[in-house]
């Protein structure tokens, strides 16, 4: 057998791509110069705008009054400074939007950390108070049922109170943030009236006349409270489902039977 024939490429397999791009540069730069000119002018017209009509007059006065000129500190200045007799202070316009008056008077506070030491009687870190429209129960208080048996219903009422507020915060109107005096107000607890659940269920007394009297005479009615029997020995105590909150909000359950403290 004989050797085999090593086969090499011809200089036209290399020619051939140069020739055609050679063509391709030469296409191109033929076209660049066959283009015509976007700013309409040839290369040997003078630089000027292309259309206006405006004459060559106007055109120079323009251009001269562009020139640079001396920079006046007087003209620059504020209107405070110059002129400044001419100057006349007048009264300031109405408000677009009418204004709102502040009411004065005792305002909702949220008092934290309550501290109930009485059925309508807590202490805060800001200072003590007592609910408005009610007769605070003593703990010290003792009351009769209808058998004649004696109960600590001060320290029950108290009890009561405590597990009704439970430690959160009372929204008061008070008339300053920090007093050292006991003050009567009003407050809320949540959604409800605390003063109001007290009267409800019997655990203090309202004052004649007040918005609780009618409560306070239904609970007394019922025998409700401190106006029954100690309700330690009871299974539950009666709820008539009655709202007492200000704003009609039905208050939490009652909160007894509970232990003595």
């Amino acid at each position: 057998m004989g050797q085999p024939v090593m086969l090499r490429p011809g200089p036209g397999r290399f020619l051939r791509p140069v020739a055609i791009l050679a063509i391709v540069l030469a296409v191109g730069f033929a076209l660049y110069l066959l283009a015509p000119d976007p700013s309409g002018n040839s290369r040997g017209d003078a630089a000027g705008p292309v259309w206006s009509d405006e004459s060559p007059n106007e055109i120079a006065g323009a251009a001269d009054g562009a020139a640079p000129r001396a920079i006046a500190p007087e003209q620059f200045a504020t209107p405070f400074a110059q002129n400044a007799v001419q100057l006349e202070r007048i009264a300031p316009r109405a408000p677009l939007t009418p204004t709102v008056e502040r009411a004065t008077g005792p305002r909702p506070t949220l008092l934290h950390k309550p501290l109930v030491i009485a059925a309508g009687e807590i202490v805060f870190p800001e200072g003590g108070l007592r609910l408005k429209g009610i007769v605070v129960t003593d703990p010290d208080d003792t009351c009769t049922d209808q058998e004649g048996r004696l109960w600590p219903c001060g320290i029950i009422a108290r009890t009561a109170f405590r597990n009704f507020v439970g430690g959160r915060s009372l929204s008061c109107n008070l008339p300053e943030e920090r007093w050292r005096e006991i003050i009567v107000v009003t407050c809320l607890v949540g959604k409800q009236d605390p003063a109001a659940w007290l009267a409800s269920r019997g655990w203090a007394r309202a004052f004649v006349g007040s918005r609780y009297a009618d409560l306070g005479a239904t609970a007394q009615k019922e025998a409700r409270g401190i106006f029954g029997s100690d309700p330690r020995g009871a299974s539950s105590v009666p709820d008539s489902g009655q709202s007492v909150s200000s704003d009609s909000v039905s208050p939490l359950q009652d909160p007894l039977p509970v232990p003595l403290r």
